[in-house]
């Protein structure tokens, strides 16, 4: 049997759901779904391991959609995407992102449920004025009176030292790790080493402390 399509896959799992009134399968590149209120979600694939502004636009260049579906399983994605794609009211994500957005009333604003923790999180903060996503993983704190922090988030269930070594050489820099999933534990070889690093490692509670404070 046929492997199926990213497209084919998404037909197959959405068609009895619901909130659809159609989905049509245009080209190997677009996709339609007409959600059940009316209104069109065009869907476009891609498979690069790296986003920046310049593929985003070469995308859309081509189909003016309203969702880039990627096919890696965790792309990168600079932060000038993440800009661009806001202020074209348009997403970027996989395919469990496809059926959340299929199942909104619009196809925008729409934050995957653990950005939309975080972002709204730190937004609530008494302690800061602004927050940036330089990336899909990291944020950059701005608060009032105290220096700026970054934060990069790390969703393991038990976050190790191998997820915070591979972060490291990713990444350019972050002042602090988040451990986004509020189950599982921090190993004690990944607290020591980013204790060797100068860097912090928090889980949620910790961090919104830790922002009332000076950070050195």
């Amino acid at each position: 049997m046929a492997r199926k399509t990213p497209f084919e896959w998404i037909e197959e799992t959405l068609k009895e759901d619901r909130h659809i009134d159609s989905i049509n399968i245009i080209n190997e590149n677009l996709l339609h779904i007409r959600k059940d209120n009316g209104i069109l979600l065009r869907i476009t694939k891609s498979s690069l391991n790296r986003y920046f502004l310049n593929d985003i636009k070469e995308i859309l260049k081509e189909n003016d959609v309203d969702f880039i579906l990627h096919t890696s399983k965790e792309p990168f994605v600079d932060g000038s995407v993440i800009e661009y794609l806001d202020s074209k009211k348009k997403v970027l994500g996989g395919f469990g992102d496809v059926i959340r957005v299929v199942n909104q009333e619009h196809n925008w604003p729409y934050l995957p449920p653990d950005v939309k923790f975080i972002k709204r999180g730190l937004e609530q903060h008494t302690k800061v004025s602004n927050v940036r996503r330089l990336d899909h993983k990291r944020y950059e704190i701005t608060r009032y009176g105290l220096e700026t922090v970054v934060v990069i988030a790390l969703n393991d269930y038990d976050l190790g030292i191998e997820s915070i070594r591979s972060a490291a050489e990713e990444f350019d820099s972050f002042d602090a790790v988040l451990k986004s999933n509020p189950n599982g534990s921090i190993t004690t070889s990944a607290i020591e080493h980013v204790n060797s690093r100068n860097i912090k490692v928090l889980k949620w509670g910790e961090l919104m402390g830790k922002l009332n404070l000076k950070w050195k």
